[in-house]
């Protein structure tokens, strides 16, 4: 019996294994046809493309398209909000820029930013007026140069010099484009002056004494540093836009002079996309995607009283090939707004309407009934019309008003459905990893046979799989299929996966005797047992809709205190009936009480969310104290906590060495914030930039990664079945004070709380059933991640824990941080719920830790296999880029995060098995 059992658990954990490979790449397969990398044309636009004829009349290009202005200078400040120049900030601490507003020496436009509002992207968005893919929002981390046309190449081609200072994302996407370049990285969120010192030192040089350039192009990253750590409305944030103020301030008086001696100069500074309140960027609220572009030395400065002239950011690389007079980027899509910064003569003004709209009809004819759309009927219109003005010889004015309307109509309507047409699925990708989701569903809810299936049972499935798969084919053959239709050595290898990974699922899936739905034993009132079975189903369901989805927070918050409120009531009720074990359920009954009123105070320590997110928080509160008293007892009381659980939990052998470690760990961190002037100064502590402290911080952890070893050294010696509880103590602690480090001093406190908060949990649970314990460790896990101030915005992503403590920018360490900093609850919770399993059950680890991992696995897909199948149907969905796409994303990352701590904790209970069957 002992050894078949040994043979089942052996099974299940490359069963599980296998599920995990197969989620991974389930969801990798998902991405990939959802968020298709984009596939731009190459071909390269030439004077060719700069029309002669409009119909059969022949026009003089050499007169109607020539440079407007000789020399272009671009300020992107990155993270200018649209209010911090027209807001009452602006107006102080912008006291130059908001003069030359508003006495109409420079025309101020309001730009609407296409998602994702990340720098990148924006970049491509701005040079090649072309919308990026969301995925960029990932790569974003990791450019690689433009391969398509540009604005800049087009100026390089032509024999224009460009210089550039700043961002080095421009160096990355552009490597042969600048005669002379100095880039600053754009990652060390917490440099607020050097980053921006080392562009405004090159400013003077070319201004005055090497300005044999034709294109300047400035990126500035301290007003978005400064948000990423503390928020949009920090005084440091004035402090920066003086800054900016006084460098716009320089540069204008110099264009001014040039303009003065002909030598004309149009100098733009515009934000590449806006802040969240919150700091971040990523989103689609309106403060991320709305950013000024102001425009000094042009010979037209119509500032709007009732409104400010809206354009698109995809429209300014269009517009400035027509100032530079080079040829427009072939595969441009955005409309020249040229009314609002010159004012040209109407022959050249209806020749580059007439340039423009031809260069976007060349991609607007490709698509299927491209002739019955408005706009291509009103494109016909405006030619025939221009060209009917052309050839009457006294050009009268009474038609150019009609022309100009009917161009500017035809492009807004091409436009927009180029824009909605743009994006294209591989639906044979996405349906097969939905399938594969759903297979690997059955197979952790199945009830698996202890027999081999009969042939003939994987005979069918594999037939149903295969006749699936072609009927999916048949049904998409006119869709776009990039990756299983492209004839190379990747596609042949993912199409032999597919297939293998098809014949096991088959092979599984005939073996299943029948299923149980999160098997568990009735409780008084059977709430847990609801919440168990059916509240993930009901959760994932409900994220068909996007207030679920931006509120997401708030279904957890309900599931938390259903849970609660169910185990107090029945504690009362027993505590009332019953005289047996009063005082334990008194206790129990004050603990869960306790629980909700710490529900209810740390839901306000982050506000979460896209409604509410704006309203008033513990942690603005303390942020804005200038005594900064209140962050400082707080992260002690934090820092203190741990210490006390540590001190409590850990090895009574070596309590002092303990203490010692963890003292100095819990100064590091202190120090850490210090630097970044969240808490109170220690008197006569020298200014640091708090690399120092984090790498001790480092050390230490080596330090009790040498103690686990020795830990291990002593057990197999004496107590060799420990070693599992062990490690995975030695995992929660690593965890724990890498959470620590990277979280914001006013989230420290968390870490502290969930241990607690679980401690409690498994006090409640330890007579119960194991599953009621898995249901609440994971709803607390939930509730906690969205406590830090997650949502599913990308804006909420702190950005400046990806780079604590590192020097360089090195993408799988920075990329590690965020990961382990945005869900260090949920794995806590996770990690937390194996411990406590195996506390209650240290004789059985290997298959306690199987059959927990199999459940919460399963808690953790299902949801994501719902929501790829409910993404898909909403893909046309207004809201699909800016709050559907975002959550597929943290779906896909929450589950690969949540499959790796289960992967390591099988990898550990295998190695624990090894040590038990070489014990006996």
């Amino acid at each position: 019996m002992e050894i078949i059992e040994k043979k089942e658990m052996d099974r299940n954990i490359v069963i599980l294994l296998y599920i995990i490979f197969v989620g991974f790449l389930s969801i990798a397969l998902f991405l990939y046809g959802f968020f298709p990398l984009m596939y731009y044309d190459n071909t390269i636009a030439t004077q060719d493309n700069i029309p002669e004829f409009i119909e059969n009349t022949r026009v003089k290009i050499d007169t109607l398209y020539q440079p407007i202005a000789k020399r272009l200078i671009i300020m992107v400040i990155d993270a200018l909000r649209w209010d911090f120049i027209t807001g009452s900030i602006g107006k102080i601490a912008m006291p130059v820029t908001s003069s030359l507003i508003s006495n109409s020496s420079a025309s101020l436009l309001q730009t609407k930013v296409q998602l994702p509002t990340v720098t990148m992207p924006r970049i491509k968005a701005i040079t090649t007026g072309m919308i990026p893919s969301f995925i960029d929002v990932v790569l974003n981390f990791g450019s690689k140069p433009v391969t398509g046309d540009n604005v800049l190449l087009q100026a390089k081609r032509t024999g224009y010099k460009s210089v550039f200072y700043g961002d080095d994302t421009w160096i990355t996407l552009f490597p042969s484009i600048f005669d002379r370049y100095d880039g600053t990285t754009s990652f060390f969120v917490t440099d607020f002056t050097e980053v921006d010192n080392n562009v405004t030192r090159h400013i003077h040089k070319e201004l005055y004494n090497n300005n044999n350039w034709s294109i300047m192009i400035l990126h500035y990253l301290g007003l978005d540093h400064i948000g990423h750590v503390h928020g949009p409305f920090s005084p440091l944030i004035k402090t920066k836009l003086k800054e900016m103020d006084s460098v716009i301030a320089e540069i204008q008086i110099k264009v001014q002079e040039w303009n003065q001696n002909n030598d004309s100069t149009l100098f733009i500074v515009c934000g590449d996309h806006g802040m969240k309140d919150s700091g971040g960027h990523g989103g689609s609220t309106i403060s991320e995607t709305t950013v000024p572009f102001i425009a000094i030395g042009g010979k037209s400065h119509k500032n709007h009283i009732e409104g400010p002239i809206e354009i698109s950011q995809i429209d300014i690389a269009s517009t400035l090939s027509v100032i530079l007079g080079v040829p427009i980027p072939y595969s441009n899509i955005g409309t020249i707004f040229l009314d609002s910064l010159y004012d040209l003569p109407i022959s050249k003004k209806l020749f580059i309407l007439y340039y423009n709209s031809n260069q976007i009809f060349n991609h607007f004819k490709k698509l299927a009934n491209y002739e019955s759309e408005y706009a291509y009927h009103k494109y016909l219109e405006a030619i025939k019309l221009h060209n009917a003005w052309l050839n009457i010889k006294d050009h009268p004015d009474g038609m150019t008003d009609d022309i100009v309307l009917c161009y500017k109509t035809a492009l807004k309507g091409m436009k927009e459905v180029l824009m909605y047409s743009i994006i294209k699925y591989d639906f044979q990708i996405i349906t097969i990893s939905i399938i594969f989701l759903c297979h690997i569903i059955c197979i952790l809810l199945g009830k698996m046979s202890s027999k081999s299936a009969p042939l003939k049972n994987v005979a069918f499935f594999i037939i149903l799989n295969v006749l699936s798969w072609l009927f999916i084919s048949y049904v998409w053959k006119d869709e776009n299929t990039v990756l299983l239709d492209t004839k190379n050595l990747f596609a042949t290898v993912i199409t032999l996966c597919i297939m293998i990974v098809l014949i096991i699922n088959s092979y599984l899936l005939a073996n299943i005797r029948g299923f149980h739905i999160f098997r568990s034993k009735k409780t008084d009132k059977g709430v847990e047992k609801w919440l168990l079975s059916f509240g993930s189903l009901i959760h994932a369901i409900s994220l068909a809709g996007t207030s679920f989805v931006e509120e997401e927070h708030q279904t957890w918050y309900f599931y938390w205190v259903t849970a609660l409120v169910s185990l107090l009531y029945n504690f009362i009720t027993k505590f009332l009936r019953s005289h047996y074990q009063q005082n334990l359920h008194a206790q129990i009954s004050i603990k869960l009480l306790l629980l909700l009123i710490g529900h209810r105070t740390l839901r306000k320590l982050n506000s979460t969310g896209d409604k509410y997110a704006h309203l008033p928080d513990i942690a603005g509160f303390l942020i804005k104290q200038e005594s900064k008293m209140g962050m400082t007892i707080v992260l002690i009381i934090g820092l203190v906590l741990l210490m006390w659980i540590d001190l409590i939990h850990g090895s009574r052998k070596r309590k002092d060495l303990s203490f010692l470690l963890n003292s100095i760990a819990c100064m590091c961190i202190y120090l850490r914030h210090m630097h970044n002037n969240m808490v109170i100064k220690i008197p006569f502590y020298p200014q640091t930039r708090g690399i120092f402290e984090v790498q001790i911080y480092w050390f230490l952890l080596i330090m009790n990664f040498v103690n686990y070893i020795y830990d291990l050294i002593h057990i197999r010696k004496c107590n060799a079945s420990s070693f599992l509880r062990i490690s995975l103590y030695f995992i929660i602690q690593m965890w724990i004070m890498i959470a620590a480090m990277l979280h914001q001093p006013h989230s420290v406190i968390l870490l502290p709380f969930q241990i607690i908060v679980s401690s409690v949990i498994y006090e409640i649970n330890k007579n119960g059933t194991t599953q009621d314990i898995q249901v609440l460790y994971v709803l607390a896990g939930n509730v906690f991640y969205f406590y830090q101030g997650n949502s599913n915005s990308l804006a909420t992503i702190d950005v400046a824990a990806g780079y604590i403590g590192v020097q360089s920018y090195m993408p799988f360490i920075n990329g590690s941080l965020l990961l382990i900093n945005t869900y260090a609850a949920p794995v806590l919770a996770y990690f937390l719920l194996i411990y406590h399993a195996i506390l209650q059950h240290p004789y059985n680890t290997p298959e306690i830790i199987t059959r927990f991992s199999k459940t919460c696995i399963t808690w953790r897909l299902l949801p994501i296999a719902i929501y790829t199948i409910i993404i898909s149907i909403q893909r046309h969905h207004l809201f699909v880029w800016s709050v559907f796409s975002p959550k597929l994303l943290y779906e896909a990352v929450h589950s690969v995060v949540i499959c790796l701590a289960v992967f390591v904790m099988l990898i550990l209970a295998t190695v624990q098995e090894i040590i038990n069957n070489y014990e006996r």
